[in-house]
C-alpha cells in the first residue's frame, strides 16, 4: 500500500491480538493448603497413594494438597474413609456420618490468623452439636474448628486454647439460614476477632477469646474432628482452601475471588 512517500507494510495493518487474563486461581494466593476434588490425580483410594480414584463411589484415603507445600490428607482406617462422588460436571467427597474423616501431618499452628473457603452441602439433618468441616487441633481443648449444627443448617466456629488458658469461643450465625443447600462459606479469625461469609454476603462479625496464643505442629482435620462439640455428620465437600497463621492472609478482595473460584466448581451463583 502506497502511503506518504513510503511503503507500508501489510501486517503492520492487522490488529494484534492480545491475549486476555490469565483466567483466576487460588494457588495464586498461596495458600497453605488446597484441595479440589475435580482434580483427579489428586484423589487416592489408600492412604499410600497406589491406587487413584477412577470412578465415583470409590473410598478416598487420600487427597493430595495443590499447593507447594504438600499438606496431604490422609486416612489409614479404610473404614473410616470418605467416598469421592461426582455427577459427571461436579465432583465432591462425601462422609457417612458414623466415622469418616481426613487428617494431615502435624504441621500447622493452632493459631490466629487463620482463613478457610470451604464448598459444602450438610446432608446430616439430625444434632444440635457441630459437624466438623475443617479445624486445625491438637486435643479436645486446643483446637479451632468450623463445622455446621446440623438440624438447622447453621454455622458454627469454635475455638479454645487450654493450654494457654483460653475459655471457649463458640461463634454462631445470628439465626437459622443453611437450608442444606450447597454453600459457599469464607471464615477468617484474627486476634479476638471472626468473620464469616455465605454465598458472598457476611454472616458473622464478632469476637473471639482467643488472640495471639498458639501451639504448633498439629494437624488439619476433615470430617470428624476432636475438639468440644465435635460429633459426626455426612456431608459433601466440594472444595477447601487453608491459609494457616504462617501463610499471608487474603484480603477482603482476594476473599471475594476465591469465595467465586469456589462457587464455580459447586453449580452456586454468588
Amino acid at each position: 500500500m502506497m502511503g506518504l512517500g513510503y511503503d507500508i507494510p501489510a501486517l503492520a495493518l492487522r490488529r494484534t491480538r492480545r491475549a486476555g487474563p490469565a483466567p483466576f486461581s487460588p494457588l495464586s494466593t498461596a495458600p497453605s493448603a488446597l484441595f479440589d476434588p475435580a482434580n483427579a490425580g489428586t484423589l487416592f483410594q489408600d492412604s499410600t497413594g497406589a491406587t487413584p480414584v477412577t470412578a465415583d463411589g470409590q473410598p478416598l484415603g487420600l487427597w493430595r494438597d495443590l499447593s507447594a507445600n504438600e499438606n496431604d490428607l490422609s486416612q489409614s482406617v479404610s473404614a473410616a474413609r470418605p467416598t469421592y462422588r461426582t455427577d459427571g460436571t461436579f465432583h465432591w467427597l462425601e462422609t457417612d456420618g458414623i466415622d469418616d474423616g481426613l487428617a494431615t501431618l502435624p504441621v500447622f499452628k493452632v493459631g490466629n490468623p487463620v482463613t478457610m473457603v470451604v464448598g459444602y452441602q450438610m446432608l446430616s439433618t439430625v444434632g444440635t452439636a457441630r459437624v466438623n468441616l475443617a479445624e486445625i487441633s491438637k486435643t479436645s481443648t486446643n483446637g479451632m474448628s468450623i463445622g455446621v449444627r446440623p438440624n438447622i443448617d447453621r454455622l458454627q466456629y469454635y475455638s479454645r486454647m487450654a493450654q494457654h488458658g483460653v475459655s471457649a469461643s463458640n461463634v454462631v450465625s445470628p439465626s437459622v439460614w443453611g437450608g442444606h443447600d450447597k454453600h459457599v462459606i469464607s471464615v477468617q479469625a484474627t486476634a479476638g476477632h471472626v468473620a464469616a461469609r455465605l454465598d458472598g454476603a457476611p454472616i458473622i462479625d464478632k469476637a473471639q477469646n482467643l488472640t495471639s496464643q498458639e501451639i504448633a505442629n498439629q494437624p488439619l482435620r476433615v470430617g470428624l474432628g476432636v475438639v468440644t462439640g465435635s460429633i459426626p455428620g455426612a456431608f459433601r465437600l466440594f472444595g477447601l482452601q487453608v491459609w494457616a497463621s504462617e501463610s499471608i492472609q487474603p484480603d477482603a478482595q482476594t476473599i471475594v475471588a476465591l469465595e467465586q473460584w469456589m462457587a464455580s466448581r459447586m453449580g452456586v451463583s454468588l
